[in-house]
């Protein structure tokens, strides 16, 4: 008798649980806390833009004057160095040759002016000037002055390398942070103008500035020289307010996207650049920050 109840009793378990797992399927899973909830703009009438954190002076891209190979590299990103301090050094090995065989020319042509001025020498010093022709004392005199420019050009040959080889030192241009390297020893570093990777990405961060970007269509509610404040993406308790500097008054296409499935790729936008503090607090050059602007309201009449 009990064989007759296998098969039942099995498909009223797996019935239950088949039920349980229903149901239990269908639970609504709690919702998470919002940890930083999404920044409040600070003013009643704002205009909203996405701000990318610049250094001081702008990120300076560092160059070569030449295509040459990398010798040494001084610095690395976080080095703070001063105008002038050398960053990185290109070969000189071809140069220096070419120094040594300009000395050379340079005493050649020396001892060429010497001869000539001596072989004129003696003919201005000839009691009776018709021992020579016009003609021959003009082509010593000439031959004299040649020689002397001879030397002169070798100087300046020497001057010229010798200055490539000072160029091939590559040096702050202001007193700042090195943000990003790019370049190591051994590497080609080259001067063409389609290459968009910077050997050194460079600035003064003592100060940081910020490019806004605002939609061309809220543009005419910006006033120059109100007030801003900037939010951290991700967490918007750290908040720092922003001073005015200036306005490119020139309406680009965007570049910098946010990926919101509303957004345009043909928007176009006005740059606005405010200044901040950089404290301690956890900012750093290219991030992207949430900003909003004190501006017109967006029914004001003309």
């Amino acid at each position: 008798m009990s064989r007759k109840f296998v098969l039942p009793g099995l498909a009223i378990v797996g019935l239950f649980f088949a039920l349980f797992m229903v149901f239990y399927g269908m639970r609504t899973p709690p919702v998470p806390s919002i940890e930083f909830p999404p920044p409040k703009p600070p003013y009643k009438h704002y205009v909203a833009g996405s701000g990318t954190v610049e250094a001081a002076s702008e990120d300076i891209a560092i160059g070569v004057p030449f295509n040459e190979i990398t010798w040494k590299v001084f610095v690395k990103a976080g080095d703070q160095v001063e105008v002038g301090d050398a960053l990185f050094e290109l070969d000189t090995r071809a140069f220096r040759a070419e120094l040594a065989e300009a000395y050379k020319k340079r005493d050649v042509s020396i001892a060429n002016y010497e001869n000539e001025k001596t072989t004129f020498g003696l003919y201005q010093k000839l009691k009776d000037k018709r021992a020579v022709s016009e003609n021959e004392y003009n082509k010593r005199f000439y031959a004299t002055e040649i020689a002397l420019q001879e030397i002169y050009e070798a100087e300046a040959n020497i001057e010229r390398i010798e200055t490539n080889i000072q160029r091939s030192i590559i040096r702050a241009p202001v007193s700042g942070e090195v943000l990003k390297v790019n370049i190591r020893v051994g590497e080609s570093a080259n001067i063409n103008p389609f290459n968009n990777v910077s050997l050194i990405v460079f600035g003064d961060t003592k100060h940081y500035h910020v490019r806004v970007e605002v939609d061309e269509d809220d543009a005419w509610r910006i006033v120059k020289g109100e007030p801003a404040m900037a939010y951290v993406r991700g967490n918007s308790s750290i908040s720092v307010p922003l001073r005015f500097l200036y306005i490119e008054p020139y309406v680009i296409p965007k570049t910098s996207l946010t990926g919101d499935n509303t957004e345009r790729v043909d928007t176009r936008v006005l740059q606005i650049v405010y200044e901040m503090d950089r404290d301690s607090l956890p900012i750093y050059v290219g991030q992207i920050m949430d900003v909003y602007i004190k501006g017109l309201p967006s029914d004001e009449k003309f």
